[in-house]
């Protein structure tokens, strides 16, 4: 699968018992699952759609249970090789949850292309959903804007509040680069309106498609002071 892109999970392979105990110990010690067994970061929007942190095997059946999930949405990618991956997707195989599979950056910006396919996957999925990173702050953040936008249709100024310092998400560490990605377009509204009398704006997606330069702007960011040390050492965001 392109790292662009997005698809339905192939089937998991099985796993041993020695190769389920390494995959555990992927998810609970290196992937910090023990945090997150305290607090799933767990919100919910409209449709429903939930956002959340990685879950765990179990918080996965709980989901379908409690919640009726019938789709999770991983932005962390295929990764087949990784543990916490494969005990996703043997746990949605296990509760007939379907695992979609896209990769989205927290301290770099998504392509125009990457923009659109994400808007096809947030208009085509079948709800109750949740969409997960690995904390639950930034990439599915940015996933949770779009979502409001695209399905929702909040204007871009509101819904960039899905990325708040209340869901973990730091503005003045790299992962910043995402609000100012949001304030960028809701800028060139303003501007352009103000030189445009009678006149609205471009919409956000033909500002992707027509004015947005991902390289350009990821240049023209700088991340500040001690938040970037925290989210990048501390947290260890992806």
């Amino acid at each position: 699968m392109s790292i662009e892109g997005w698809d339905v999970a192939p089937p998991s392979e099985p796993l041993t018992p020695w190769k389920r105990l390494i995959a555990n110990l992927d998810l609970w010690l290196v992937d910090h699952g023990f945090l997150r067994a305290l607090y799933a970061n767990r919100f919910q929007l409209p449709g429903p759609m939930y956002r959340s942190n990685q879950p765990s095997v179990k918080r996965i059946g709980q989901y379908r249970d409690q919640l009726g999930i019938k789709t999770i949405i991983n932005l962390r990618g295929y990764n087949p090789t990784q543990g916490r991956y494969q005990l996703e997707a043997q746990a949605c195989e296990r509760a007939g949850i379907q695992l979609i599979n896209t990769r989205v950056h927290s301290r770099g910006l998504p392509t125009a292309r990457q923009i659109n396919l994400l808007k096809e996957l947030i208009e085509s999925v079948e709800t109750p959903a949740l969409a997960h990173c690995k904390s639950g702050a930034d990439r599915v953040g940015i996933f949770s804007v779009l979502y409001c936008h695209f399905r929702l249709g909040q204007p871009i100024v509101e819904a960039k509040e899905q990325l708040h310092w209340t869901y973990g998400h730091f503005r003045s560490a790299k992962t910043g680069i995402l609000d100012h990605f949001f304030e960028s377009y809701v800028q060139y509204q303003s501007e352009y309106e103000a030189a445009h009398a009678n006149q609205s704006a471009p919409s956000f997606l033909e500002w992707v498609n027509t004015v947005y330069d991902r390289d350009a702007m990821e240049q023209s960011f700088k991340p500040r002071g001690f938040a970037n040390f925290w989210v990048d050492w501390v947290l260890r965001r992806e």
